[in-house]
């Protein structure tokens, strides 16, 4: 089977209200760059999904993500493994819907095990977006640098 992709780029805009101070701060010289991430979900051979992510995540990327997921458990893939690598990774958009738990509900059964590629200070706060301990799949960090460590736990 042919590796399944889907690339999903948003960049995170600013809310009508802050037009004028965008405008004003490119005045002075003080523009701040619009807050974005990068995302990229590849199916690799054994259930192995491979989910790269960089910037700040945002509430439309983790949608688009799910959404590709729930197609393929819908069409018959059981028993995921998902291996999660962050690379300056910014955390999570502030402001956005984070309380929407419909995918864990129907899904989070079907999803064996995840491992966590990143920075040590995002640790807690990956394992609490992912439930760690509230879901059948163990979910695992490890530092960067042990992608190879990661994939093997996958597969044990």
């Amino acid at each position: 089977n042919s590796s399944h992709r889907a690339h999903v780029f948003l960049g995170c805009g600013l809310k009508q209200g802050d037009v004028n101070m965008e405008w004003l701060r490119k005045l002075m010289g003080k523009a701040e760059p619009a807050p974005t991430v990068t995302a990229t979900l590849r199916k690799e051979p054994g259930n192995l999904y491979v989910l790269n992510i960089s910037g700040v995540l945002n509430k439309a990327t983790v949608d688009n993500i799910q959404a590709v997921t729930a197609r393929d458990i819908d069409g018959g893939a059981d028993d995921l493994n998902i291996l999660v690598v962050l690379q300056n990774f910014g955390g999570w958009k502030r402001g956005d819907n984070w309380g929407d738990i419909d995918f864990f509900a129907k899904y989070e059964q079907r999803i064996a095990k995840i491992a966590v590629v990143g920075d040590m200070r995002w640790e807690t706060e990956t394992q609490m977006f992912l439930a760690a301990g509230h879901r059948r799949g163990e979910v695992r960090y490890f530092a960067p640098g042990q992608e190879d460590a990661a994939r093997a736990w996958l597969k044990s």
